[in-house]
C-alpha cells in the first residue's frame, strides 16, 4: 500500500484544522442573505427575501418552537407537538431556503462571513454573506448568568456548560421533549405533596403561568410576587384588575412591592412562606444571548445587565458611538436588540416590547431595507405581492425607510387557563396605556386562534393562515395608527 509522504501528511493535518467554506458566489447572480435565528422574526425575514435572494437560515437547534404557547405544553405535554416542527423539512421543502443546524461563534464583517460550529462537526465552518440579518431572540431569567429557564431551550454552548439539565441536549427535538416531560412529572409529584410553588414576576407571563398551574394542578399552593405595586406592570388598570380578581377567586396568593431575594429570611416572611418554597419559577426580566457579537455593538445597560444589540432607526447594527457596523450590511431585529433608538421623550424609535408581533414587523421592515440596498448597489430587483405576483420595478423599494412602533405591538393576549383570559389593545410605551378589549372565553379563543394560525403560517403549508398574516403585516394603510407611531401609508 502507498503511504502519504511527510509533506502530504502535514498538508492533510493543516486542512483538517482549517474551517470549511460552506457557501460561495451564486451563479444565478442572486445575493446571499444569512439569517441568524429561526424564530418568528427569522422565519418572517426568510419568507420576505426567499424569492429575490439566496437565503440561508442558521439556528442552534433543529426545530422551531412557538414560545408564546410553551407554558401550556408544560402542564399539558401533548400540546407541545402543535407548537413545533423540524426546520430542515419546512425551510428547505416548503420555503426553498437553506438551513444550517449550528451555532454562530463569530461574525467577520471585514470578510463578510460568519463562523458556525455545526452540530455534528468539531470544527468551525465559514458561510459568506452579502447581507446578514440577526434575529437571535433572548432568554427569560435575569437572575442566572446564562438566563436559563423552562420557557426557552438551552441551546448555546456557553449556557449548556452551566445548565442544571446539561445531561439533556435541547438542541435536539427529543432532548427538548424530555425536558418538558421531566418538568411535568415534577409538577405531578409536587401536587401530590400539596407543595408551595412561587412564581417570581407578575407581568403577563407570570400571571399566565400561575393560572395554568392553578387550572391543571389544583392541589398546589401558589404564590406570585413582584417588586411593582400591582400585576401586569405597565399594562392598563382594567386588565390588571381583571387578572387580580381571577387570582383572588382561585386562591392564588399575590404579594407586591417586594424584591426577589432567595437568601433573605425577611423576603420569605413577607410572602407568608417562612420555610421557603418547594419550587420557584422566575418570569421576571430577560437576558441576552448575543455571545458572538462584537462588544462595541452591545449596550452597556438594559434588562439583565445589558448586552443587547444596538441599531439605528433603519435596523442596521451600529456601534456605541453610533457608527454603522459591518458597512451597513448587518441588520438586527426582535428580542435580541435594545428595541429603541434615541432618548426619551424624543425617541427616534420608542421602546418596543419583546413580543412576537413587533419582532416580525421589524423583520419585514429590515427585509424591505435589504431589498432597497440591493437595488441601489446591484440594480433592479423583483418584488412579489403576497409573495407570489411580481410587481413592476417602479414599485420596488428605493431608499431606506425607518422602522416604527407598530400598532400590533400594543396587543397582549393573556390566558388565564384554557377557558378564560383578557386581551389588551392600544398599549404603548407610556405606563398604563391601552385598554382591555375583551375577556373571558372570547379572549381565550382569540389567543388559541393566533397560536394555531401563526404556527401554520410558519410551517408554510396552510395558505389561509399565510395570507391572513401576510395581510396583517403588509396592509398598505396603517388604519390603527392611533395605537402605533408610523406612517399612515405603508406602501414600499
Amino acid at each position: 500500500p502507498h503511504h502519504p509522504t511527510p509533506w502530504l501528511r502535514a498538508m492533510l493535518k493543516k486542512s483538517a484544522s482549517m474551517p470549511m467554506l460552506l457557501d460561495d458566489e451564486d451563479p444565478s447572480g442572486k445575493r446571499r442573505v444569512l439569517i441568524i435565528g429561526g424564530g418568528l422574526a427569522g422565519l418572517a425575514a426568510a419568507r420576505e427575501l426567499r424569492h429575490q435572494f439566496r437565503v440561508t437560515v442558521v439556528d442552534a437547534k433543529e426545530y422551531f418552537e412557538f414560545t408564546s404557547g410553551i407554558m401550556r405544553a408544560y402542564v399539558q405535554p401533548d400540546h407541545w407537538d402543535s407548537l413545533t416542527f423540524l426546520y430542515q423539512e419546512v425551510l428547505e421543502r416548503n420555503l426553498g431556503v437553506s438551513f444550517i443546524w449550528g451555532e454562530v461563534t463569530d461574525l467577520d464583517t471585514r470578510d463578510h462571513c460568519a463562523r458556525i460550529k455545526t452540530i455534528h462537526s468539531g470544527q468551525e465552518d465559514v458561510v459568506a454573506y452579502d447581507f446578514c440579518l440577526i434575529a437571535g431572540g433572548c432568554n427569560f431569567n435575569q437572575f442566572l448568568p446564562s438566563g436559563e429557564s423552562p420557557w426557552f431551550p438551552t441551546v448555546h454552548e456557553q449556557e449548556r456548560a452551566q445548565s442544571e439539565y446539561r445531561d439533556l441536549d435541547e438542541r435536539f427535538l427529543e432532548g427538548r421533549r424530555r425536558r418538558i416531560l421531566i418538568e411535568y412529572q415534577e409538577l405531578q409529584t409536587l401536587e401530590e405533596q400539596q407543595a408551595q410553588v412561587l412564581v417570581v414576576g407578575a407581568g403577563f407571563m407570570g400571571v399566565q403561568w400561575a393560572a395554568e398551574l392553578r387550572h391543571f394542578f389544583p392541589g398546589l399552593h401558589i404564590t406570585i410576587c413582584d417588586f411593582l405595586p400591582r400585576c401586569l406592570g405597565p399594562l392598563p388598570e382594567d386588565a390588571a384588575r381583571y387578572c387580580e380578581d381571577y387570582m383572588s377567586k382561585h386562591d392564588i396568593n399575590t404579594v407586591y412591592g417586594v424584591k426577589y431575594d432567595k437568601d433573605s429570611k425577611q423576603f420569605w416572611s413577607r410572602l407568608g412562606l417562612p420555610g421557603g418554597a418547594d419550587k420557584t419559577y422566575v418570569l421576571s426580566g430577560v437576558k441576552h444571548s448575543n455571545y458572538f457579537m462584537d462588544k462595541r455593538t452591545l449596550s452597556e445597560r438594559g434588562p439583565g445587565g445589558g448586552g443587547w444589540i444596538l441599531t439605528n432607526r433603519f435596523l442596521q447594527v451600529v456601534t456605541r458611538s453610533g457608527d454603522r457596523w459591518g458597512d451597513g450590511l448587518v441588520f438586527a431585529v426582535g428580542d435580541c436588540i435594545v428595541g429603541s433608538v434615541g432618548d426619551p421623550p424624543k425617541w427616534e424609535v420608542p421602546q418596543m416590547p419583546k413580543t412576537g408581533y413587533p419582532a416580525e414587523q421589524q423583520a419585514v421592515h429590515a427585509s424591505r431595507n435589504i431589498r432597497a440596498l440591493d437595488r441601489k448597489w446591484y440594480g433592479s430587483v423583483t418584488t412579489r405581492f403576497c409573495g407570489c405576483v411580481p410587481l413592476p420595478n417602479t414599485l420596488t423599494p428605493r431608499g431606506l425607510r425607518p422602522t416604527w412602533f407598530p400598532w400590533g405591538a400594543g396587543i397582549f393576549a393573556i390566558s388565564l387557563g384554557p377557558t378564560d383570559g383578557c386581551v389588551v389593545v392600544g398599549a404603548k410605551y407610556e405606563k398604563g396605556s391601552g385598554r382591555m378589549k375583551c375577556k373571558g372565553a372570547l379572549a381565550a379563543a382569540f389567543k388559541e386562534l393566533v397560536e394555531s394560525t401563526k404556527v401554520a403560517q410558519c410551517r408554510g403549508d396552510h395558505y389561509t393562515a399565510y395570507f391572513l398574516w401576510h395581510v396583517v403585516h403588509h396592509f398598505p394603510l396603517n388604519i390603527c395608527n392611533l395605537w402605533g407611531r408610523g406612517p399612515v401609508c405603508n406602501v414600499c
